[in-house]
């Protein structure tokens, strides 16, 4: 005699509640979407939205894909200043955003890590594990406790 849970193997998941929220808490990894750049000549401060750079000599903006009902974004800014502000992640109402700032002669290199077709995002948390890479495994490594 066969049973009903054996009959129905493709159903045993449909009665389960799935959970699709994303634990900002931790750390979220996000694939890029499309990358917003900018280069600028480190004369003057540089202010987009929710995040501004001193001295900036460039700006990425990485937009991810949805997580949820929250647009995402990791945005990049480089700097020729001495003391670079700390990471950051901060909820908005339609958007989870992560932010970096990096020492100006970093631009080359992560305009061209964005560009990669397999590039992903990781933002959350209080912002200081915020990563760009050029493989979402690769984000798994790096966390705050975590043991590599």
């Amino acid at each position: 005699m066969i049973t009903t849970q054996n009959s129905r193997p493709w159903a045993k998941n449909v009665m389960k509640a799935q959970d699709f929220s994303h634990d900002w808490d931790r750390y979220v990894t996000i694939k890029v979407k499309s990358v917003r750049a900018l280069a600028l000549s480190g004369l003057h401060h540089f202010s987009e939205e929710h995040y501004s750079v001193p001295q900036a000599t460039g700006f990425i903006e990485l937009i991810g894909t949805r997580a949820g009902a929250l647009h995402t974004s990791l945005k990049i800014g480089f700097s020729l200043a001495d003391e670079l502000a700390a990471p950051s992640f901060a909820l908005y109402d339609t958007l989870a955003l992560g932010t970096l700032t990096l020492p100006a002669n970093c631009f080359g290199a992560i305009l061209q890590f964005a560009h990669c077709p397999t590039a992903h995002f990781r933002i959350g948390g209080d912002g200081s594990a915020n990563a760009l890479a050029t493989e979402a495994p690769l984000l798994r490594h790096g966390l705050p406790g975590s043991e590599d």
